[in-house]
């Protein structure tokens, strides 16, 4: 079953052409890498997929359901509550964490699923609490993001988009803010993720990681999709940009 379609993306920002026409589904289950150098569009690419961006021409759907679709050679948007519902499908990891310094870790997983999905706050904690165990970090439910690692705050970041049940969870660079050490602690829990067949879109840098985790690796250069495979294709294109790019940045 498709989780996502995009078709035929487009977005610019104030004359520059960030996205070219970029098409890409995704199916229950799939774990899929986008790689690519700093500019090409990766985390823009996120940004329209999960609606933080509106697309300047394209179609988004969810399980079959439009978001966005094109009206003439307008993008129009669902209304508003309708976006609301698909956003449950998704959830999103930043790189840089974004936690709210003011709220415990607990808070910061709970509040949005009592304050927006309006769930019973016992059935939220029981969540919460479940997800902590599941990441290790039980003992910091009541700890501040201040007090907490990299990698730490990260996991809570994975715990707090796992905590609404969604179909398809977006990284978008999740160790880029994170040194070596804590870097190998967060793929950790990704690739944990990717055994129990979590639908995954991670853009990342981590060569490596991507080739093990990968059911599909997507190389974008200057805002459009050059090539697409199974991790063993993409590590062995005869494509020379391709492979100047995984070479360099595995350190080959």
């Amino acid at each position: 079953m498709k989780l996502l379609e995009m078709r035929h993306v487009k977005k610019e920002f104030e004359g520059l052409q960030v996205l070219k026409d970029i098409s890409l589904s995704v199916e229950e289950g799939e774990v899929i890498s986008i790689i690519g150098p700093s500019g090409s569009g990766k985390s823009t690419l996120l940004r329209c997929a999960t609606m933080l961006e509106e697309m300047d021409s394209g179609e988004l759907l969810y399980m079959g359901e439009y978001a966005a679709r094109m009206q003439g050679d307008k993008c129009v948007y669902a209304p508003k509550g309708e976006r609301k519902r698909l956003h449950r499908y998704f959830g999103l990891v930043f790189q840089n964490f974004n936690l709210f310094p003011h709220y415990s870790v607990m808070k910061n997983i709970t509040d949005s699923l009592v304050s927006v999905d309006k769930i019973p706050k016992k059935e939220a904690r029981e969540r919460a609490v479940k997800l902590l165990e599941q990441l290790g970090l039980s003992e910091k439910q009541d700890a501040y993001p201040y007090q907490l690692s990299g990698g730490q705050q990260q996991r809570v970041s994975i715990a707090r988009a796992l905590a609404r049940q969604p179909k398809i969870l977006f990284f978008d660079e999740p160790t880029s803010a994170l040194d070596p050490e804590l870097t190998v602690e967060v793929l950790k829990v990704i690739k944990a993720l990717a055994k129990e067949h979590m639908t995954m879109i991670i853009v990342t840098h981590e060569m490596q990681f991507a080739r093990e985790v990968s059911d599909r690796i997507i190389f974008m250069e200057e805002g459009i999709i050059k090539e697409q495979g199974t991790p063993k294709e993409l590590f062995e294109t005869e494509n020379e940009r391709v492979r100047e790019f995984i070479g360099h940045l595995a350190g080959k």
